[in-house]
C-alpha cells in the first residue's frame, strides 16, 4: 500500500516501482507540468508500477517539443491520478 496509509509497498522496498521505459500494456498520459512533483505524488499515493519518460512530439505549430509521458500499470490508478493529483495541469 501507499505511504499515506502507513504501510510499505514491497515494490518500493526492492526499488522495482519506477521503470525506465513504458511497457505496451501500461495506460499512458502526457504531462505538461513539473515531473518531480508528480513523481513524488505517485510514489506516496499509488501502488502499481509506473514510468515517466521524455519524448518528442509535434506541437500545434508543427515544431518538435520535448514532453513527458507517464505510464501506469493499473488503469484505475491513472484515473485516480488524473482526478486527485494537485500538480497536474487541468487545462
Amino acid at each position: 500500500m501507499a505511504l499515506v496509509r502507513r504501510s510499505v509497498n514491497i515494490l518500493n522496498a526492492i526499488d522495482g516501482r519506477r521503470l525506465s521505459y513504458i511497457p505496451e500494456h501500461f495506460s499512458r498520459m502526457t504531462l505538461r507540468t513539473s515531473v518531480s512533483q508528480v513523481d513524488r505524488w505517485i510514489y506516496q499515493n499509488l501502488d502499481s508500477r509506473y514510468a515517466i519518460v521524455s519524448c518528442l512530439r509535434l506541437d500545434s505549430d508543427n515544431k518538435l517539443v520535448t514532453v513527458h509521458e507517464l505510464g501506469v500499470e493499473d488503469p484505475k490508478e491513472l484515473t485516480m491520478l488524473s482526478l486527485s493529483c494537485p500538480y497536474l495541469d487541468k487545462n
